[in-house]
C-alpha cells in the first residue's frame, strides 16, 4: 500500500481502537505519564507494523496482539528503570480519569474498582480489559495465546480475585 493509503487505514484504525488501547494501557499503569507513553508506543508500533498485517486474523485481534506485546516490553523496561533509580511509586490511584458520573458515591466505587484491578496480576488486568471491551472468549484466546477453555477458567478466577479485593477494600473503609 502506498503512503496515502497507509495513512488513511491508520487514521481509521486509530479512531476505531484508541479507546480500547488506552484502557489496556491503564490496565498496566496508574501513572498518567506512563499510560500516555505506552499508548504512544503502541500506536507507533501499529503504524510501523501495518504493512506486515497479513489479514490472517481480524484487524482488532492483530491490534490487541501488537498492544499486548508492546505493553509487556514497555512494562519490563519500566521495571528495570524503576529498579535502577530505586523509585517507589505510591499505591494511591491518581485521578487523571474523567467520569461522566455525577454521583460521588458511584465515583468512589469506580475508583475503588480501578484500584483493585491494578492490584491484579498483569495478565488478569489485561483479561479484565478485554472482557470489558466485549471481546469473545475466542478473540481473547487468540490475543493471549491460550485455549478458549483456559480463558474461561482465567476469567472465573480473576472475577473471584477481584470480588475478594473489592470486599477487602470495602471492609477496610468501614
Amino acid at each position: 500500500m502506498n503512503k496515502r493509503q497507509k495513512e488513511h487505514v491508520f487514521e481509521n484504525l486509530f479512531r476505531d481502537n484508541k479507546d480500547k488501547v488506552y484502557r489496556l494501557c491503564r490496565g498496566y499503569f496508574q501513572d498518567s505519564n506512563d499510560v500516555d507513553d505506552l499508548f504512544q508506543e503502541i500506536m507507533l508500533n501499529i503504524w510501523k507494523s501495518l504493512d506486515a498485517f497479513r489479514e490472517e486474523a481480524k484487524i482488532s485481534t492483530w491490534i490487541y496482539r501488537v498492544a499486548v506485546n508492546t505493553a509487556l516490553l514497555f512494562s519490563k523496561r519500566q521495571q528495570r528503570k524503576n529498579t535502577l533509580f530505586q523509585m517507589i511509586e505510591p499505591e494511591t490511584l491518581t485521578d487523571h480519569t474523567k467520569s461522566d458520573t455525577p454521583d460521588p458515591h458511584l465515583q468512589l466505587e469506580l475508583e475503588n474498582l480501578r484500584r483493585c484491578i491494578t492490584m491484579l496480576a498483569k495478565q488478569d488486568r489485561l483479561l479484565v480489559s478485554l472482557l470489558l471491551d466485549g471481546l469473545s472468549y475466542k478473540e481473547m484466546a487468540d490475543i493471549l495465546g491460550m485455549s478458549v477453555s483456559h480463558v474461561g477458567v482465567k476469567i472465573n478466577r480473576t472475577k473471584k480475585a477481584l470480588a475478594a479485593l473489592m470486599k477487602e477494600a470495602s471492609h477496610g473503609k468501614s
